[in-house]
């Protein structure tokens, strides 16, 4: 897609087609809102691989163990 978007670009806007791109390209990296993102994905691997999920979701079911959908109420609420 990213090919065809510089092909066609060149054909139409030829010179400019530099300074939009680049344009565009500080548009999305300073959009703080899209940091958020791999940020969150980051913080569930920590979560993962030191083990603290894993604890997190037994404390969980201990505290919901009568109560029905104690896994979902234990993803909510982690």
């Amino acid at each position: 897609l990213m090919g065809t978007a510089l092909i066609f670009g060149y054909l139409v806007f030829h010179d400019a087609l530099i300074f939009q791109f680049m344009e565009k390209v500080e548009d999305i990296a300073s959009n703080f809102v899209l940091a958020a993102v791999p940020l969150f994905v980051f913080m569930g691997t920590m979560l993962e691989r030191s083990g603290i999920a894993e604890q997190l979701f037994e404390a969980v079911h201990l505290w919901t163990r009568r109560l029905p959908g104690g896994l979902a109420l234990g993803t909510v609420t982690m």
